[in-house]
């Protein structure tokens, strides 16, 4: 019987849509163009922007998920020291190439060392992509020829798409 049991448990869980729906998604983030607001320096000689706005283009696919569009974002906390050593916290809004009224919102939490930068991004969807979040991790690719650079960052993204958990 219990034995039973546990093929049932297993079928079930194994079966759930929860599981199921956990998508491997990556992509690239590139800035296209920033502006930025009023800065001062404190006593440790680091850098606080009042505000940073970003302007930049998204691309994500996964199986049987895509998503492509234009970002932007709000940085609501950026500390850098003069080596570009720092953390920032950001606010996005990635709007749907196809449909302007779809796409995602969220934040995420950057960790700068040396002007290299490390994020984790949490987002939720609305519109077309109502009830799916999110959770991605965003590398700064290396720059192979300095001679070609754009001077604009770009971004490896890497994460999960999923519904969004329901409260039971």
């Amino acid at each position: 019987m219990k034995k039973a049991i546990t093929i049932l448990l297993s079928m079930l869980l194994l079966g759930s849509p929860a599981i199921a729906q956990r998508i491997p998604v990556e992509g690239w983030y590139k800035m296209v163009s920033a502006e930025y607001g009023k800065s001062w320096k404190d006593s440790g000689k680091r850098t606080h922007f009042h505000t940073i706005k970003r302007f930049g283009e998204v691309s994500i696919f996964g199986e049987g998920f895509g998503f492509k569009g234009r970002s932007e974002s709000e940085f609501g906390l950026t500390i850098l020291d003069d080596n570009l050593s720092g953390s920032i916290v950001a606010r996005f809004n990635w709007i749907s190439e196809k449909n302007p009224l779809s796409g995602f919102e969220g934040h995420s939490r950057c960790e700068i060392t040396a002007g290299s930068t490390i994020c984790v991004m949490w987002f939720d969807g609305y519109g077309e992509f109502e009830g799916k979040i999110l959770e991605l991790s965003l590398n700064e690719k290396e720059q192979i020829d300095k001679e070609d650079a754009s001077g604009f960052d770009l971004y490896m993204l890497e994460g999960l798409v999923m519904n969004e958990p329901r409260g039971e």
